[in-house]
């Protein structure tokens, strides 16, 4: 029981992590992007976000769910 917790509880800090480092992200390719930036900065940029609230979201199951 306790290492679901655990688990949980890195899997949300890992997530919450992922998704500031993505708004952070965003604020740099504001501030210094011009043509020479990847045109895939922003698909980069959402996977990432998007990949920080799924391990958010199953860190959340994982500590109040039973598997």
């Amino acid at each position: 029981m306790k290492w679901e917790i655990l688990i949980g509880v890195l899997a949300v800090l890992f997530g919450i992590y992922q998704m500031v480092n993505s708004y952070k992200y965003v604020k740099v390719i504001q501030h210094h992007g011009n043509k020479t930036t990847s045109s895939f900065s922003a698909l980069t940029v959402w996977y990432s976000f998007a990949f920080g609230l799924g391990m958010l979201i199953l860190g959340i199951l994982a500590m109040f769910m039973k598997i």
